[in-house]
């Protein structure tokens, strides 16, 4: 089972989130724990000793509610591995600390989508994700598909996004297919040549086979961001290697309507 921990608050975006990894675990076999951290305000934090830990508490006491209601609400079938997990602080450092002493798998966040790609950039670069060595799902819809796909590029290393796609994906029944990108400034994307994918792409395809896995579809797109990420809405996720701040490969990740996998070399971390 892969150790999972969604991290949620009382907001649109975790509702999303909680209702994709339910289904994901239809693909997915999870062992799947939910964490919380309630974010006091600075003038709110009292005293030091017992009192101060009466003060957290009395917080950790609320957000265990706020995480109750939430769960009521969505009412998923997905079952929890153990209690959720409620901590009081600043939500990025308690996560870094949860994920790192907890051997989680895969950590799980929503992330509400909009035409604006800035927040999407600033997560990326967030220390949440720099420093979060298990692959990261950001849910950005409920996209109820049977297919994820595996973006490729040029610029994408086939050995970190096969090896480590498969951690979290390799025993799913996902119908797994590669979209291969070429940017080009266009008003429209085209179809190319498998060819055009080069040997990356036939890397790729090898290493897939190798780990067992059967590609239904590769499709070589070339094409501006915008209008290739449109063509990504048909997937459940699209899996991808941690793309650069500025890079036309996280353009096409920040305007995709498909949840995104984000994947590292972790021999890099």
């Amino acid at each position: 089972m892969l150790k999972t921990l969604l991290y949620i608050n009382e907001d649109l975006a975790s509702s999303i989130a909680l209702r994709f990894t339910d289904y994901l675990s239809r693909f997915v076999n999870l062992s799947l724990f939910i964490a919380h951290v309630e974010e006091p305000d600075e003038n709110e934090q009292v005293g030091t000793g017992w009192v101060r830990r009466t003060w957290e508490d009395g917080v950790a006491s609320s957000g265990k509610r706020l995480v109750d209601r939430m769960l009521r609400t969505e009412n998923i079938n997905c079952s929890l591995a153990g209690r959720p997990k409620v901590f009081v602080g600043e939500m990025e450092k308690e996560m870094i600390l949860e994920l790192r002493n907890g051997f989680y798998q895969l950590f799980i966040k929503g992330y509400l989508d909009s035409a604006n790609p800035e927040p999407f950039y600033d997560l990326i670069s967030s220390s949440l994700c720099v420093e979060t060595s298990c692959p990261m799902l950001v849910v950005k819809n409920l996209s109820l598909s049977k297919k994820c796909a595996l973006l490729c590029a040029d610029s994408v290393d086939p050995r970190v996004l096969v090896e480590q796609s498969m951690k979290v994906v390799g025993e799913s029944s996902f119908e797994i297919d590669i979209v291969y990108f070429k940017f080009q400034e266009s008003s429209q994307v085209q179809i190319l040549d498998r060819r055009e994918g080069g040997n990356n792409l036939g890397e790729t395809e090898s290493l897939l086979a190798a780990a067992g896995k059967t590609v239904v579809n590769t499709t070589v797109l070339t094409g501006a961001p915008e209008q290739v990420s449109d063509y990504l809405k048909e997937y459940a996720l699209v899996v991808s290697t941690m793309p650069k701040r500025k890079s036309i490969h996280i353009h096409v990740l920040a305007h995709s309507l498909a949840s995104v996998l984000l994947v590292r070399d972790t021999a890099q971390k």
